[in-house]
């Protein structure tokens, strides 16, 4: 029997894995910056800003809450994998279909409510490019559930190559704009989804049985208005930004963000992994335990390298009207690890079957938020925006963590814990009193991995020598 610690080895190990794959889907945008920086305005980044939250929503909408219950659904021992994988791409193409030419036909008016009049085009594209992701998900959930993570990164690297390409020609040789991003794309994932297509036709049969499309409801269905207003505690900062301050702010805080959320190679990488791992060892409270410790170290390493050198990363990707934005990477990546702990509290939800509870947990959040954002906003600007956020993801994870504790209880190291996030906060703020020249901050984010390194040490040595014993990539 795998001990505890091969475990945590394990869950780390795959969740570096998929975070590099999450990280080139999610990446072209961010290695993007330099282009869209010199090419775009501050009003053009905020329209594109708009339309990718526009995405974020219709992905959820497009989704219905089904991948989790397909997952369930496939992992039976009592399933037949192709009459469960072709009945959820089957239905999921007919009811993403009704949903596409719901939203082509009313791109106009949508365009007006978020954009201008005359961008409905853009609206259009962004939709189809949606659509066509929503029938890749299945190929790529098949990946996950066979442990298939080596073609998972070479489909990701693949696409994001394809995708840079795309998008680098579309603007600077036809001067398409906002529309070069998005027909760029359009068309990667279109190739995308046909080089995964293999993967989906092992699976597919004409001989379904529709009868549990009603389970996959009843289970998909309830986790809506849960993803939504988590969606909400995300991206509502943007849109009252928008409506404060206009689309120029609203740009130059979304590329701030971005660079924060540079932390979500961590976070969401961890997150694909964590949800096999407390499913599978519920009973491993002392692993719960130790993986929140983990996760705050290495995402602190992270942290530092944003934070510490976000002027030179600036200098070298930004153009220089953008500048304002560096000073929420600090607080926004925070954020972003308070959002790793909050994954880790939840699990107990999830665990007893009370993930009911979670959708008022998150609903208070949201509001919170909105509430911070509505006060702050006005005085203090995007830096306004960025504490809010911070706010609600430490009210987020601190909620769940004490209600989870009546009946999932674990005893986490909340000392280790504060101690490493307070150290990593006291040694950004250090090199301030001296100035903060590079030397002073290169002194500290190097103080900073010493620690981490010599608390993990024994941890980092168990680690590596299960790499080098089981292989990094499994399959």
């Amino acid at each position: 029997m795998e001990s505890s610690s091969g475990k945590i080895g394990s869950l780390f190990k795959h969740s570096i894995i998929y975070g590099i794959g999450l990280f080139l889907k999610k990446a072209i945008g961010f290695i993007l910056i330099p282009l869209y920086t010199h090419q775009f305005s501050q009003f053009q980044y905020g329209k594109l800003a708009i339309i990718y939250l526009y995405s974020g929503a219709l992905i959820l909408f497009f989704s219905l809450g089904l991948n989790d219950a397909f997952f369930k659904q496939f992992t039976k021992k009592t399933r037949d994998e192709k009459d469960v994988l072709s009945r959820f791409f089957f239905f999921r193409l007919l009811y993403t279909t009704l949903f596409l030419a719901f939203f082509i036909i009313f791109s106009n008016r949508i365009a007006a409510f978020l954009l201008d009049k005359g961008d409905g085009y853009l609206i259009a594209l962004a939709t189809l490019t949606i659509w066509i992701e929503s029938l890749t998900t299945p190929s790529l959930l098949i990946l996950r559930i066979n442990n298939r993570s080596t073609s998972f990164v070479i489909a990701n690297t693949l696409r994001f190559i394809l995708n840079c390409g795309l998008n680098i020609f579309f603007i600077l040789y036809f001067k398409w704009g906002v529309g070069g991003v998005l027909l760029g794309n359009l068309l990667s994932g279109l190739i995308f989804f046909f080089l995964l297509y293999p993967v989906l036709t092992r699976y597919l049969t004409s001989k379904i049985n529709w009868g549990p499309i009603k389970e996959l409801l009843l289970y998909g269905l309830p986790l809506i208005p849960l993803s939504f207003t988590l969606l909400g505690l995300d991206l509502a900062d943007r849109w009252i930004i928008k409506w404060i301050a206009g689309l120029g702010k609203a740009g130059l805080y979304t590329l701030g963000y971005q660079f924060g959320a540079v932390m979500g190679i961590i976070v969401y990488g961890f997150r694909i992994s964590w949800i096999s791992f407390f499913f599978n060892n519920p009973e491993k409270k002392k692993a719960f335990a130790d993986s929140a410790t983990i996760l705050v170290r290495l995402s602190l390493i992270l942290w530092g390298l944003l934070s510490f050198f976000r002027g030179e990363i600036f200098h070298i990707m930004v153009a220089e009207e953008y500048y304002p934005a560096m000073s929420i990477i600090p607080i926004i990546a925070f954020s972003y690890i308070l959002f790793g702990l909050e994954e880790i509290f939840t699990a107990g939800f999830f665990i007893k079957s009370r993930t009911k509870l979670l959708f008022p947990i998150a609903l208070s959040c949201l509001v919170i938020n909105i509430i911070l954002n509505i006060l702050f906003i006005p005085h203090y600007g995007i830096m306004g925006a960025s504490v809010a956020t911070l706010i609600s993801f430490l009210f987020f994870a601190s909620i769940s963590y004490f209600v989870a504790e009546r009946f999932f209880p674990i005893e986490y190291d909340f000392r280790s814990i504060l101690t490493d996030l307070g150290i990593g906060i006291l040694l950004l703020a250090l090199p301030y009193i001296g100035g903060n020249p590079l030397s002073l901050r290169i002194i500290s984010f190097l103080l900073l991995c010493s620690i981490i390194g010599w608390k993990e040490k024994s941890r980092i040595k168990r680690v590596i020598r299960g790499f080098t014993t089981r292989g990094f990539i499994t399959r």
